[in-house]
């Protein structure tokens, strides 16, 4: 039986619907999203995700999403979620929704992004809630908020590998040095040291949640966003770890974020936003 795949359109940045990086989801899917997801056999299914309009408050709004999208996975537990959204908050409901359908899977994040979103309302400069994204799942931030999300809980630093940082400030940079979280930089994927930290990480993991912030990849490919930064990964490079990880662990969910169709230059980032997605419909396999 084909392995199903349920494609869930998050259409929200910062709480607001359809801007920004909030457009990229209903432009990929627009593209084509669907079909290359089911290129390799999968049916696939699509769902959107919509949270009460009214006063946008960002990180009210951003939560809301998130429970949405636990919500939505968990309704679904045969179906494999793949996930595009706006912010990178997303996969806090991802990985709820997935906990709440089976709370003993034990699921390894492979967190793709140029930042690490591991920021503390006490250390932004920004104050840019989705900066904090991965803080608040590991269980660092806004936990209060986060307890609205059915299914949440603090995802265990040695489930987390980070991967492609290399647009992070001194104290993003002194909060991952504090902490139990795996890192591969872009030199370190280069040197060829990801199969070491995925071995590590499948020996703690049942199964693997892929994140990938598209602005994890350099501008030479086309910028995903307004964050974007030089010293990225090539397209090639991301695709490669991404199948390792799942080489070793098998997945279970998968969120591609933030991509602003205004910042991209001749459709570049779009269509490798597509490879990935007809990728992950391979590994979904």
């Amino acid at each position: 039986m084909p392995q199903r795949i349920r494609l869930i359109e998050v259409p929200y940045d910062s709480g607001r619907h359809g801007v920004r990086h909030g457009a990229g989801p209903g432009a990929l899917v627009a593209a084509g999203a669907a079909a290359r997801l089911g290129a390799h056999g999968a049916d696939v299914a699509h769902a959107v995700v919509t949270v009460p309009d009214g006063f946008a408050v960002e990180a009210a709004h951003g939560t809301a999403a998130m429970g949405a999208v636990a919500r939505e996975v968990a309704a679904h537990p045969a179906d494999l979620p793949v996930v595009l959204a706006g912010n990178c908050g997303a996969t806090l409901g991802v990985l709820a929704g997935l906990r709440a359908s089976d709370p003993g899977r034990r699921v390894a994040v492979l967190w793709c992004d140029a930042h690490g979103d591991l920021q503390l309302p006490s250390t932004s400069g920004s104050g840019f809630f989705d900066g904090m994204a991965l803080a608040m799942a590991t269980g660092r931030a806004w936990q209060r908020l986060a307890a609205g999300v059915p299914g949440h809980a603090p995802v265990p630093d040695e489930r987390v590998l980070h991967v492609g940082g290399h647009d992070l400030d001194d104290a993003e940079r002194a909060l991952l040095a504090a902490s139990r979280v795996a890192c591969l930089g872009v030199p370190d994927v280069r040197a060829g040291r990801s199969a070491a930290a995925l071995d590590a990480l499948a020996t703690r993991c049942d199964a693997v949640h892929v994140h990938v912030d598209l602005d994890v990849l350099d501008p030479s490919v086309a910028p995903a966003n307004s964050y974007a930064a030089p010293g990225g990964l090539t397209a090639d490079e991301l695709r490669g770890v991404v199948a390792a990880a799942v080489d070793r662990l098998p997945l279970a969910s998968a969120t591609v974020a933030s991509w602003d169709p205004a910042c991209d230059v001749d459709g570049r980032m779009r269509r490798t936003a597509l490879d990935l997605l007809g990728l992950l419909g391979r590994l979904a396999g």
